[in-house]
């Protein structure tokens, strides 16, 4: 499922209506649309920022001509394309389907009939894309999507000509290292014998979960495919002698993609001797025909549907962003921007949990826990780059330590800390950065406890989280008991006499109404309560006698109970819980309706500080030097500070997991948006939580909700 559009999101190029959004990349944003026929279509466009340069334009074009050089044979068809215009653009074929990477980890290693069907499907496809003179470079679990239709190779993003001049640049080495050919890593010439080398390795994976040169480290990884031999024995009998050969050391001695498509369709009985073998074998791994027996790709869309879940952390749903999200349900084919579960940050991008580790002398590995990938990523993103920040920021400081990062995505699902728990500690980390929502936590920390591996989370902030005993677990943002009854002394101080506090019926709306109760019963202030579910028409004459009135509900169902309430002559102040820090807040009700509304939050919302906050305004200023004058966006500030936690360990000399959290039980630094100081339950012992109005139909920073003056 794509996510919706942003505010600065078309929504139509050419005479295609986009619909939702589905990845960004550095060269251009994904969206899915309808073609006027109402077929969906994925539209790949190039950034705005881009467009004028005529070298970011050339690529694009190299990309499209690519794409339409290979479109047909198991890979994605392009549709459409408008590249002079204003609004450059690529149209291809939608595929709804996951990668295999996401795939395998979901649903474990293929049986032998989807096997088979994969291993021609892609097979085929490499054959086309080598006959039409191009080598992809690339090929690897995360750009094979898997469709009712069988797979498709998508992504040929780093894809070049065989005649082209930067395929034999030494110098240059471009690819994912564990599915690289020896002679990709020496950075030699690179024809289509290396992705036929990633081709054996894929199937690999796709037949045992792991990858086909295990290590714990790159270097090791790479030691590995240069001097070891593959273990092939998971594939059926034939198949493993094909790869096999496909994984020889010398290209020389692998089999073409052409010949691996001959071979493939004689393993299944079909007659590999037609005029057009891989017309044939596109036939057969689209046509779903009963040679391959029983096929898991069949059942993509029925047991990987998309789950839509609600963020359960601070400022969940905060701003409404789930534009930048990317599901692995919703691929964009050819122009798809698909990220491995696992990576090195940043240098080289691994595939596999067992892959990513440094395991140098004076590297300290330390990873993100997150969303990286899925529904939330675009809170996942964001906290992810403040973290690469922090470890930029420290390694340049010339110390004798060094720090690793290592990104481990959980797809946005709280079922997908688990496996990226135990990853971590498969690769000796020595610290975690997350995980980043409640849910996650709740399902990664046993794993973590239990290997004493210290957690920071940016954002986790069920109210019960410091209630578990974990040792090892740490905050940086305060909890919504916290958040909540920030906001009810708030209501107090501004005089707060009668109030009706009014929840939804999510866990967290609930909660906070129950918690802003709670704050304002105990100073003596009377509180009747209500649900959201009881709608308008019987809520709004409930507000009637009040002053104060409480609403824990997402910013549209607020503003438009506001807009309700102001229309009726309700004159109480409205006080929102953080689910409604969005800029549709005053959209929905109107500015003049909203005006004086107040909201609390453990987050600091990018946009809204201006000088209420100096330490941020330094970091933000800081963060857009370095990214090209981007701002940081939504819990940036608040990974960032997570990071510096850790690192301040490593300041410290601390290089171990057991001496990272003993730094951290004595930890006493500034941070950007908290005093890093935490609880032996990992709370932080002066949590902070931000005050906002409404000024103007804007959302407006007042600062420490304790300080905060109120208009």
């Amino acid at each position: 499922m794509a996510d919706r559009l942003l505010p600065e999101d078309p929504e139509q190029v050419g005479p295609y209506a986009l619909t939702g959004r589905l990845g960004e990349g550095g060269q251009g944003a994904v969206y899915e649309g309808r073609a006027p026929d109402g077929r969906r279509v994925a539209v790949k466009i190039l950034h705005a920022r881009l467009s004028r340069s005529a070298e970011a334009r050339a690529r694009f074009v190299r990309e499209l001509e690519v794409a339409e050089r290979v479109s047909g044979f198991c890979t994605a068809q392009v549709l459409d394309a408008d590249i002079d215009g204003d609004t450059p653009y690529i149209v291809s074929e939608f595929v709804d389907g996951p990668s295999l990477i996401r795939l395998v980890r979901e649903e474990g290693p293929l049986d032998e009939g989807s096997l088979m069907r994969l291993a021609l499907g892609t097979a085929t496809a490499l054959a086309a894309i080598h006959r039409a003179g191009i080598v992809h470079r690339d090929f690897k679990p995360p750009n094979v999507l898997v469709g009712p239709g069988g797979p498709r190779v998508i992504d040929f993003g780093i894809a070049r000509a065989l005649d082209s001049e930067a395929l034999t640049m030494t110098s240059q080495v471009v690819g994912t290292p564990a599915y690289m050919a020896p002679e990709q890593l020496a950075g030699t010439a690179v024809g289509p014998a290396a992705d036929m080398f990633a081709w054996a390795g894929t199937l690999l994976f796709a037949a045992t979960g792991r990858l086909p040169f295990e290590g714990d480290s790159i270097p090791a990884i790479i030691h590995r495919i240069l001097k070891s031999e593959a273990d092939v024995s998971a594939l059926p009998g034939p198949l493993a002698a094909l790869v096999a050969a496909c994984l020889a050391k010398d290209p020389a001695r692998r089999p073409t993609s052409a010949d691996a498509v001959g071979r493939l369709l004689a393993m299944i009985g079909a007659d590999p001797g037609t005029a057009d073998p891989l017309a044939h074998g596109h036939t057969l791994v689209l046509g779903r025909q009963g040679v391959f027996g029983k096929s898991l790709f069949n059942r993509v869309p029925s047991q990987l549907g998309s789950r839509r879940r609600r963020l359960v952390l601070a400022g969940a749903a905060a701003l409404g962003l789930t534009g930048a999200a990317v599901t692995a349900l919703a691929a964009v084919a050819v122009i798809a921007v698909v990220a491995a579960a696992v990576f090195v940050v940043p240098r080289f991008l691994t595939d596999s949990p067992g892959a990513a580790a440094s395991g140098a002398r004076g590297t300290v590995k330390i990873a993100y826990m997150g969303p990286i990938t899925g529904d939330l990523a675009a809170f996942g993103e964001p906290m992810l780059a403040g973290v690469r920040f922090a470890v930029d920021e420290y390694n340049r400081e010339g110390r004798p330590l060094k720090a690793e990062l290592v990104a481990l995505d959980t797809h946005s699902t709280p079922e997908g800390a688990e496996p990226v728990a135990q990853a971590a500690v498969a690769q000796n980390t020595a610290a975690v950065i997350g995980p980043t929502l409640t849910g996650e936590t709740m399902k990664a920390m046993p794993i973590l406890e239990k290997a004493r591996i210290p957690a920071v989370s940016p954002a986790a902030a069920g109210g019960n989280l410091s209630r578990n005993g974990w040792k090892y677990w740490h905050g940086t943002v305060p909890n919504s008991r916290v958040a909540a009854g920030a906001l009810g002394d708030l209501a107090l101080r501004t005089g707060a006499k009668k109030a009706l506090a009014i929840g939804d019926d999510s866990d967290e709306g609930r909660t906070d109404a129950n918690y802003f109760k709670a704050a304002l019963e105990a100073r003596g202030a009377t509180v009747t309560t209500a649900s959201l579910k009881e709608g308008e028409t019987a809520l709004v004459p409930k507000m009637r006698g009040a002053d104060t009135v409480f609403v824990g509900g997402l910013a549209t169902t607020a503003g438009r109970l506001i807009k309700a309430a102001r229309t009726a002559g309700i004159t109480a102040r409205f006080y929102l819980s953080d689910l409604a820090l969005d800029p549709a807040l005053a959209k929905e009700a109107g500015p003049q309706a909203a005006e004086g509304t107040l909201l609390t939050c453990s987050c600091l919302q990018p946009g809204s500080s201006g000088g209420a906050v100096p330490a941020y305004a330094a970091f933000a200023a800081r963060y857009a030097k370095a990214h090209d004058g981007k701002e940081p966006a939504i819990y940036t500030a608040e990974a960032y500070d997570a990071a510096k936690a850790v690192l301040e360990a490593l300041r410290k000399g601390a290089r171990t997991s057991a001496q990272i959290e003993a730094c951290l039980a004595k930890v006493d630094i500034p941070g950007v948006t908290q005093r890093l100081r935490f609880t032996d339950t990992g709370e932080l012992t002066e949590g902070v939580s931000y005050a906002y109005q409404v000024h103007d139909g804007q959302l407006t920073l007042l600062g420490d909700s304790t300080k905060a003056k109120v208009s």
